[in-house]
């Protein structure tokens, strides 16, 4: 290149001395020639210039496509993450109640061994009330989201998560023997209840949009099913997260959608769901109890989903089939021993089908009504019993022993098989006070005596409150720290807030066996199955420091 321009230089300079000298034609022929012959010498130099570098490009290409198992190259990212400290401090009231476990294990120690003396009787063994209270629990949760299109209309997105308890790698110092379903680690809530400094894929997906140039989509994988709507008010998210309505599921499970978006009146989308619930393996083996896997099956309608009007609706209907009376599970409870308790980690029997429906309205008022935001949610559920479990045993009759022993079933007691309805209402709202950088939120929520739903993977510390057959209300404020964000996600925030729960009757969360009325917990036909005690009362006070990066 340097000696091209040289010889275009010369040339220009050139040009006025030969004008000046008036040349004769020879000459002007031999300097013609000259210049040619260094321009072509000029281009030859540059061809191979060209070669190399097209070589070095192939080379290049060539090791990229051994390293990167044929592609040259990648667009996988991690878009983001976010982290929290939280601070939780809990206290609860337990009522007097007859153990039914103890009196159980008793009564078998006295049979067992000749049954000498007086037998047992359920009078024996009442526990009186207590107050079990944990002032200061600190946790750590690590999240970081990933995605890869890899195609134009397929798009890989995941999640990891790591959630811990400050000085402990395990989950038992938030388990408690008064909430079944908190007791133990299992599939729907491995990644989100606080438990080792492990790093666990909490979602990954892959969605196939824009099917044959329709607005029609598949997506498969482990689903994006917790954290919906309208919890992103009190999580302080940004958009909606997931696609159920929170009342109704909030558990990490697999399957699939098939989905279509629509326009006309108004925006919306319409999903057909399939979930894994429980996969029991090989069948028909020798002394092995035949156990139905657990499968799922649903329809969630968007209503209305407008952004332009700051309205959202949403519908969800699905059927949970062949509810087994516990699914593989890791008990990490320090109190396993607790009144003979003992968390199985197998399923025993298939216990029936469990039948949902809720929804959600939420809805953002406009400036002149302070942009508040406000939602109504509500909820049915039904039990469709067939089943009874082989590990949950107890008494027909807590005070005559002689009626025998019989298994606990979908939301009823040993010699039951009655269906069930259920239902729940949660409301709430969020004001936004932009001089403080803060918002305000207040909500509550009721549940019948046999609502069951599939929460499994709240953030709620202990039980969650959309699972509390009973009363809970919750005030929350938020304040967005004011700091220049140098991310497109950047933003850090503090939330504290506060919950009430007043519960009626004992199992929230939990479909094995039959609600009792915490009133009535004093009566000896009342013994709590398990040996879990009955919470009346549970206030939890928390703090959060959580920066989105």
């Amino acid at each position: 290149m340097k000696k091209l321009l040289v010889g275009i230089m010369v040339l220009v300079m050139l040009i006025p001395a030969m004008v000046l000298a008036s040349p004769t034609p020879e000459e002007l022929m031999k300097k013609i020639d000259a210049l040619n012959a260094e321009l072509a010498k000029v281009k030859s130099e540059l061809e191979n210039v060209q070669t190399k570098q097209q070589e070095t490009s192939q080379t290049v290409e060539k090791v990229s496509q051994k390293v990167g198992g044929g592609l040259a190259k990648t667009n996988f990212s991690f878009d983001g993450g976010d982290f929290r400290f939280r601070v939780d401090s809990t206290r609860a009231h337990v009522p007097g109640y007859y153990d039914e476990r103890q009196y159980m294990s008793a009564l078998q120690a006295w049979q067992q061994g000749g049954m000498k003396g007086p037998m047992p009787t359920i009078n024996q063994f009442y526990q009186r009330s207590y107050s079990p209270k944990n002032d200061d629990l600190y946790t750590t949760r690590l999240r970081l989201n990933m995605s890869a299109e890899a195609t134009e209309n397929i798009m890989f997105k995941g999640r990891l998560a790591m959630y811990k308890i400050w000085g402990m790698e395990t989950a038992n110092a938030t388990a408690a023997p008064f909430f079944a379903s908190n007791g133990y680690l299992w599939d729907p809530n491995i990644s989100r209840r606080p438990n080792d400094n492990t790093v666990r894929v909490e979602m990954a997906y892959v969605n196939w949009t824009n099917i044959g140039g329709y607005p029609i989509w598949f997506s498969v994988g482990r689903r994006p099913t917790v954290d919906g709507p309208p919890l992103q008010l009190k999580e302080n998210l940004l958009n909606r997260y997931a696609t159920p309505t929170a009342l109704g599921v909030d558990w990490t499970f697999d399957g699939a959608t098939v989905g279509y978006s629509y326009s006309n009146p108004f925006p919306g989308k319409i999903r057909i769901c399939y979930g894994r619930g429980y996969q029991t393996g090989f069948q028909d083996v020798p002394y092995q109890q035949k156990i139905d896997n657990v499968d799922l099956y649903g329809i969630n309608w968007d209503v209305i989903d407008d952004p332009d009007r700051d309205m959202f609706a949403n519908l969800q209907l699905f059927k949970a089939g062949d509810i087994p009376d516990t699914m593989e599970n890791i008990s990490t409870s320090p109190v396993n021993a607790y009144n003979n308790l003992v968390m199985f980690g197998k399923p025993s029997n298939n216990l029936g089908d469990i039948y949902h429906l809720s929804g959600v309205f939420m809805h953002k008022l406009p400036a002149q009504f302070l942009n508040i935001d406000y939602f109504l949610s509500a909820g049915m559920s039904y039990t469709d019993p067939r089943g009874v479990s082989r590990e949950y045993i107890g008494l027909i009759n807590p005070g005559d022993p002689s009626q025998g022993i019989g298994g606990y079933g979908l939301l009823n007691n040993p010699g039951e098989n009655q269906k069930h309805w259920g239902w729940a209402a949660y409301v709430g709202f969020r004001v936004p006070i932009e001089q403080l950088r803060s918002k305000l939120g207040v909500e509550y929520n009721y549940g019948s005596r046999y609502w069951i739903n599939f929460t499994p993977a709240s953030d709620d510390l202990y039980l969650s409150k959309l699972a509390t057959r009973g009363h809970v209300g919750e005030i929350y404020w938020i304040w967005d720290i004011p700091d220049t964000p140098l991310s497109k996600l950047g933003r850090a925030f503090i939330r504290a807030g506060y919950q009430y729960y007043w519960i009626n009757y004992t199992g929230s969360g939990n479909w094995v066996g039959k609600p009792i009325d915490i009133d009535n917990l004093k009566d000896p036909q009342n013994a709590s199955y398990m040996g879990q005690p009955g919470v009346d009362r549970m206030d939890n006070a928390y703090l959060t420091f959580e920066v989105y990066f």
